[in-house]
């Protein structure tokens, strides 16, 4: 019965098979593009030790990591352990006592919770003063009307977006739905910091944040852009202001992004984001025959097979 339905799934699937193909081809190119025009080699495989002070791998893949997500700049390190703590980095990078972030996507995954301040930390951005307020998404969509207001009424330093549903059951935010919002925000008020944790989400379509208006953008090498070959690390990439001022939050002011040994992962950054688009398609195409069987056994799903 099993292989039936597998093979059931696998003739109503191809037309979703056929959309994930396509990305793949897409998103290689992409990438393909980006180490032919910064020419990457054998020589980007190297490792420093100590202050990590002219690293041409690292400085390379992060030129690289800019083209490929459509952005001015990015940092793209092993020190950071995660993807939450790349976003902790851009939140204190980014925020000052007294400013306001406004997270339109409803209440961020558990691990920013402490970072925030809604679960009480005396580490938080709320013991520094700075103030936290959210808006819930409104059946499946942003809620334009609360967040007009909210943005006219009170100066928002930093806008927060979690494109993944991480552990609640809404559904992720699309690169459409991303756009109308920036485009929305950025018409009543060009000076918001517009960032977008993009974990999760990375080469499932052909469109990155940054390119439909977001000023910054942070993601996990442990996700899509590690293609599983990355043992950790994560990213930023955005405006270069933004980019220079995360980096001196990662290591020290003065010093930035010139320090951070690579300790022998840029080969393994360099092989995973080559491998990234395949692995993001297999995963895609597994969750979708595993979503279209599970249907077919009497099972609420989501995300449906074809979402």
């Amino acid at each position: 019965m099993i292989e039936e339905l597998i093979s059931k799934a696998e003739e109503h699937t191809k037309s979703e098979f056929s959309k994930i193909e396509k990305s793949v081809f897409d998103n290689s190119k992409k990438i393909i593009d980006a180490f032919h025009e910064y020419k990457i080699s054998e020589v980007h495989f190297g490792k420093t030790t100590g202050y990590g002070y002219n690293d041409i791998g690292r400085d390379t893949i992060e030129k690289v990591f800019a083209r490929v997500l459509g952005a001015e700049d990015a940092i793209v390190r092993n020190q950071f352990i995660s993807g939450s703590h790349a976003l902790n980095v851009a939140l204190f990078a980014y925020l000052r006592p007294g400013e306001v972030m406004l997270s339109i996507t409803g209440e961020p995954y558990d691990t920013l919770k402490e970072v925030i301040g809604i679960t009480p930390n005396p580490s938080s951005l709320a013991s520094f003063n700075i103030r936290y307020k959210q808006i819930d998404l409104k059946n499946d969509d942003f809620d334009y009307e609360k967040i007009k207001t909210a943005i006219t009424v009170e100066k928002v330093k930093l806008i927060h977006i979690q494109r993944s549903r991480g552990y609640s059951l809404r559904e992720s935010i699309s690169i459409s739905k991303l756009e109308s919002v920036i485009s929305f925000i950025k018409n009543i008020d060009k000076g918001i910091i517009i960032l977008v944790d993009n974990c999760y989400c990375e080469l499932v379509s052909n469109t990155e944040p940054c390119e439909v208006g977001a000023d910054v953008c942070v993601g996990s090498l442990i996700k899509n852009l590690g293609g599983g070959i990355a043992k950790n690390g994560a990213y930023i990439a955005g405006k270069k202001d933004l980019i220079k001022l995360a980096a001196e939050r990662l290591t020290l002011p003065g010093e930035g992004r010139d320090v951070g040994p690579s300790l022998g992962a840029n080969e393994e950054i360099l092989k995973g984001l080559y491998m990234a688009p395949s692995a993001v398609g297999s995963s895609l195409k597994l969750g979708v025959i595993t979503s279209y069987i599970m249907h077919e056994l009497g099972y609420d799903v989501t995300p449906k097979y074809d979402a």
